[in-house]
């Protein structure tokens, strides 16, 4: 639980960091309110980019929309996951032979070649990104739901329910919900952090809204600007970025970890 606590709390402070530079902070995430390329200052914390943007408001920003396209798709994918797992493991036979092949085709598919096609076929919008990742996100949800239920429906108090005329409904709710609960929001942490891995690389190769400040559209706007690592232009403008998203995803991999481990002895 320590671990857990932990964990919970340099996101937590990551999240005050950026709140701070969205709200109080003196410069836009989005306008130039600098020179070209300024090194960190007193003003600029982190200095700016070649277009006078501030680094730290970008960054900011970019925590918030990393955060929120990530928890939205690990909510579409929780909701898709469970639902197809609770429907394939308690249903079984013909609903489980068809569900479980529709799960298999998705966790088949190679990924990031077919989410790269198809962002660029539906152009470029985070709500597309969000769309895109949690089609891919649902399927090893689904699978271990599934898992779950099938062993959770054979126990003696669900059987007996079941003979004294007990609906699916409530079966599921009062017997299978305390033990499904838990593992949808261990995989949901770790979807989150898949998600910013995905959406950033997305983001790297041009597929992402130009208009977001995310954080793999900073790190493609400086990688691509020449010449500057024969500068000190990139241990402003490209290491924060990559830092913030290494820290980020580091953080909702431990938590999602330590979330595991604590319900693995809850057991």
């Amino acid at each position: 639980m320590k671990r857990i606590r932990r964990y919970f709390i340099l996101l937590l402070l990551l999240a005050a960091v950026c709140l701070y530079g969205l709200t109080l902070y003196p410069h836009s995430p989005v306008k130039s309110s600098g020179a070209s390329l300024e090194a960190p200052s007193a003003i600029h914390f982190l200095g700016t980019d070649n277009l006078g943007i501030d680094i730290f408001a970008q960054l900011s920003k970019g925590f918030y929309l990393s955060m929120m396209t990530g928890v939205t798709a690990a909510a579409c994918s929780f909701a898709a996951g469970g639902l197809f797992g609770v429907c394939a493991g308690y249903c079984g036979k013909r609903t489980d032979a068809v569900l479980s092949f529709i799960t298999n085709v998705f966790l088949s598919v190679p990924q990031l070649p077919v989410m790269i096609v198809i962002g660029a076929f539906w152009g470029q919008s985070i709500w597309n990104i969000i769309l895109i990742v949690s089609a891919f996100s649902w399927a090893s949800i689904a699978k271990q739901v599934r898992a779950k239920v099938m062993s959770v429906k054979n126990r003696k108090y669900v059987v007996l329910a079941k003979s004294y005329g007990a609906s699916p409904w409530y079966i599921v709710r009062k017997h299978m919900l305390g033990e499904i609960l838990p593992l949808l929001l261990v995989n949901a942490a770790a979807v989150t952090g898949r998600t910013i891995i995905q959406e950033s690389s997305l983001a790297y190769l041009g597929l992402s809204d130009p208009l977001a400040k995310s954080w793999g559209l900073m790190i493609q706007n400086a990688s691509s600007f020449t010449g500057i690592y024969f500068t000190d232009y990139w241990t402003w403008w490209l290491i924060p970025p990559v830092t913030m998203l290494v820290l980020t995803i580091l953080c909702l991999r431990l938590l999602s970890q330590a979330l595991e481990e604590w319900l693995l002895r809850e057991e």
